[in-house]
């Protein structure tokens, strides 16, 4: 396996885990406490940036690609920067996280939108999950938005759209692994 295999396999699998730590962030767990699942998210959405900036090395000749790579890191970054703000106001955090999903759906589109993506079906599924999973969650928070008075609480909707999102990152994961072995 060559040096540039070996450090794409390493974006794509550091996506999948910090997706897989958003998840479980975001999903409704007795034993964990809402003060550690929100540092699994944080810490999830700071394994992606740095995996995203991994990846944009791979795709400088694509400007598609690197749009898409760009919103993606400016999406959990400045999600990111929010809890490294102690950012008190919880309305103000969902809406970041919804404007950070909707900004990953769209980075996605883009993706989608490239004939090449077309050529690999692991890529085209992986990414059309992304970017379901992403407009799922951004519309059970905005349903919490217009609903709710507490903006903490855990949203069905959100939780299922998370897990989606995490199958397309492992799907693109276990895919690229496969083609590289």
């Amino acid at each position: 396996m060559k040096r540039n295999e070996l450090s794409k396999n390493i974006a794509f699998t550091s996506i999948a885990i910090g997706k897989f730590m958003n998840s479980i962030g975001q999903t409704p767990i007795k034993s964990l406490d809402r003060e550690t699942q929100d540092q699994l998210v944080f810490l999830g959405s700071l394994i992606q940036v740095g995996a995203g900036a991994l990846l944009a090395e791979f795709v400088s000749d694509d400007p598609l690609a690197q749009l898409s790579v760009a919103l993606t890191i400016i999406s959990y970054g400045s999600f990111a920067v929010q809890f490294l703000h102690n950012e008190d106001d919880d309305r103000k955090l969902l809406v970041q996280s919804m404007s950070s999903n909707l900004k990953e759906v769209l980075a996605n589109m883009i993706l989608l939108t490239d004939r090449g993506t077309w050529k690999k079906t692991y890529l085209f599924v992986g990414i059309f999950m992304l970017c379901l999973g992403n407009f799922i969650q951004a519309q059970g928070r905005k349903k919490i938005l217009d609903e709710q008075d507490d903006y903490t609480i855990f949203d069905p909707t959100v939780t299922a759209g998370t897990w989606i999102e995490t199958s397309g990152a492992i799907a693109i994961m276990l895919g690229n692994l496969a083609e590289t072995a």
